[in-house]
């Protein structure tokens, strides 16, 4: 890619289960600790992102000072941050606090020739999700508004099979209506999730499918049971070029 059509870069973090106390741990970790580690690497891992991509689990706690403290992390870096909830937040005290720039919760965001469409998969009372009438009407309707422009779709549930019997009992219920619209439009090039806390990256009929691990602590992958992994926390880089191909990278806090 030449200086004169640089990539367009995101920074994919995800499940940061952040709370009240800023010490409060989770399966064994400090989760305010780890993100702001998360954080600090990636800051200076390289050139800063154009946008950074936050797919849910925020908050583990339900509480507005657990979505004061992203907020407070990623504010100083005045970067765009798209944010939907997962199945541990708290939808409208999320929209409360992060609803001024740079943040952004839920919607898109069309740049450099990309389309990046954000969606909520939360329902209330499950731990696993589904996209309502509504989203999946709003997707149609941003695929239909910029069919020119290569698209990458986020949400937190995995709307693919995982190979954990336990995980994949909480992912994105009713996957096919979602992929009935992505596989109508051409113009989809990758589908990026959190929820299942591990690195995952394949391909469905031409697009790509990329999960990212979690900034605290990570699953087992290919577990049948509920069984934590002794990776360390990690986040995803993501380069999207002008000619709709991906790059990516995972990067671990080993």
């Amino acid at each position: 890619m030449s200086a004169a059509q640089p990539a367009f870069r995101l920074l994919h973090i995800t499940d940061p289960h952040l709370h009240a106390h800023p010490e409060s741990r989770m399966r064994g970790v400090v989760t305010y600790d780890t993100f702001r580690a998360v954080v600090e690497r990636a800051m200076a891992d390289r050139l800063p992102p154009d946008v950074i991509v936050a797919t849910g689990d925020l908050v583990q706690d339900e509480t507005r000072t657990g979505y004061e403290r992203f907020r407070d992390v990623l504010a100083p870096l005045n970067t765009p941050v798209l944010c939907i909830p997962g199945n541990h937040d708290a939808p409208n005290i999320m929209a409360g606090v992060l609803s001024s720039a740079p943040f952004q919760v839920n919607g898109s965001l069309q740049a450099n020739g990309w389309s990046l469409i954000m969606l909520s998969s939360f329902v209330r009372g499950d731990d696993g999700g589904r996209l309502s009438k509504a989203e999946l009407d709003r997707l149609q309707a941003e695929l239909r508004a910029h069919p020119k422009l290569h698209t990458l779709i986020c949400l937190h549930h995995h709307p693919v099979p995982m190979g954990s019997r336990w995980l994949d009992g909480v992912a994105l219920r009713h996957a096919g209506e979602f992929f009935d619209i992505v596989d109508a439009t051409p113009q989809v090039r990758g589908i990026l999730w959190g929820h299942v806390h591990q690195a995952s990256d394949r391909h469905r009929d031409g697009v790509r499918l990329m999960s990212s691990p979690s900034t605290c602590s990570q699953f087992r992958p290919n577990s049948d049971d509920f069984a934590i992994d002794a990776r360390p926390p990690g986040f995803r880089w993501i380069d999207l070029h002008r000619d709709g191909t991906i790059e990516s990278e995972v990067v671990w806090l080993e």
